[in-house]
């Protein structure tokens, strides 16, 4: 009898395309499944993914956005995107499904991230079972499915925290300015009420989130992750010791420095800061004179775009370079990975991107969270007060990260409470790369998914 057949569908942007590529993989490897992964042509064109591939059962397929080359900038390209999204992907996928409902490998269940509410209705025409996953922590999806489902006034679970407006995702906030993500978590979350037997396939794991995982009396979270590079689930120890993969500039750089002394700042290549929030950021690493690896990539593409602000944050930074550059090095881009293993990195100034945070977890690698938007606030709270691996900044009243706060938290965790998460930061990388490594707890879980969809069909 044939593998069963996934159908997997993922927003074209990196920070979906990534897990959703490792979730595929995991797939197969566990399940022997075959995976047809979908996606715009743009993703393929930056990133060439469908070379790197070494599955036999994986296959790609591909539908335009209207943007090929890239170029997504503007509030009209934005919408001109999303309505090809839904145009163009819906006649693909049907398209494929229809085409092989007689083959010798039909489409089994249909797969889809976040922002592709078009998706499931695909899947629904068809008679296909279809699952979410969900890129973003447990918790997050707990409190849009509690916000949008007739929980709009308070954020409260049991067993869990409450919450206050800082720790929500920034489209659930009263600041909020981004209205089209708003409407889609809300449409997304419309259609899963609907659903009888409702399951979501989750970017995190069962030590991480328990109580999160179970919070919703009406869903069943089941945890597939940390999908994380592969090589990073090769041992607890072994990991952030393990030889450089390259003998470029900052790997260099990084062994001419003492352990744990280095400070990592990415903030991703979504938002920029701000010209203000970058000369107080600027300012904290100077006079902190401890060396520190900072990425400023071009952030051409970037989503959350300031109003007005055409300058790229590495103009923001040119009348201070010459003094960074005296303390730390500037890089356009590194690998994180290999970063946030070597034995000099004892800080990571993130974002809190959810790939990100994962990636400090399993690495054990405290961080001083800077969240901007979506669900990175509540990542933030997770970090300095559910895992306790790091500090979180505090703005002004005018959302300004001042220099001096920049400063408290790099001392927080480079220095006053370093030992304390660095043993928690040890926690989470041992229970992450136990739940993440072949048989471990989430490989369990999504066999288990896949045989609850497929029934026989695997034996």
């Amino acid at each position: 009898m044939a593998p069963p057949h996934f159908l997997m569908v993922t927003f074209p942007a990196q920070g979906h395309v990534n897990p959703s590529l490792r979730f595929a993989r995991r797939l197969i490897r566990t399940t022997g499944a075959r995976v047809t992964f979908a996606t715009c042509l743009s993703v393929f064109h930056r990133s060439m993914i469908s070379q790197q591939s070494s599955h036999n059962n994986l296959s790609f397929l591909t539908f335009s956005d209207g943007f090929d080359d890239g170029g997504v900038s503007t509030d009209e390209d934005r919408h001109r995107r999303s309505v090809n999204l839904i145009t163009n992907g819906s006649k693909i996928l049907s398209e494929f499904i229809e085409d092989n409902r007689n083959g010798d490998s039909p489409v089994t269940c249909l797969l889809y991230t976040i922002l592709l509410n078009w998706a499931p209705k695909v899947a629904h025409r068809f008679q296909l079972p279809s699952a979410l996953l969900w890129i973003q922590p447990a918790l997050v999806f707990d409190i849009y499915y509690s916000h949008f489902t007739g929980n709009k006034s308070g954020f409260e679970f049991p067993n869990l925290p409450p919450l206050a407006v800082r720790d929500l995702p920034s489209f659930l906030t009263p600041a909020n300015t981004h209205k089209v993500p708003y409407a889609a978590f809300q449409e997304l979350m419309e259609i899963l009420k609907e659903e009888s037997n409702l399951k979501i396939l989750v970017n995190t794991f069962d030590s991480l989130e328990p109580k999160a995982l179970t919070a919703l009396p009406n869903v069943r979270m089941v945890a597939v992750g940390p999908l994380l590079p592969p090589e990073i689930f090769t041992g607890s120890e072994s990991v952030k010791d393990s030889p450089r993969e390259s003998q470029s500039s900052y790997a260099l750089w990084l062994d001419s420095k003492t352990e744990s002394s280095v400070i990592y700042v990415s903030f991703g290549t979504m938002v920029e800061l701000s010209r203000e929030q970058i000369e107080e950021l600027a300012r904290a690493l100077i006079e902190g004179k401890r060396p520190f690896l900072w990425v400023i990539t071009d952030k051409s593409n970037r989503e959350a775009k300031i109003e007005g602000d055409d300058e790229t944050e590495i103009e923001k930074i040119a009348g201070l370079r010459h003094e960074l550059e005296e303390v730390g090095m500037i890089v356009s881009w590194c690998s994180q990975v290999e970063v946030l293993r070597h034995r000099a990195v004892g800080c990571f100034m993130t974002h809190c991107g959810w790939n990100s945070t994962l990636e400090s977890l399993v690495l054990g690698v405290p961080v001083v969270a800077f969240p901007m938007w979506s669900d990175q606030p509540t990542n933030a709270k997770l970090l300095e007060d559910t895992w306790r691996t790091g500090v979180r900044v505090r703005e002004n009243e005018e959302g300004l990260v001042e220099r001096e706060e920049i400063r408290r938290c790099l001392e927080a965790v480079m220095e006053e409470k370093g030992d304390e998460l660095r043993k928690n930061a040890e926690k989470w990388k041992r229970l992450a790369v136990e739940a993440g490594r072949e048989g471990g707890s989430s490989d369990k879980n999504m066999k288990a998914f896949v045989d609850e969809i497929c029934g026989d069909s695997l034996h």
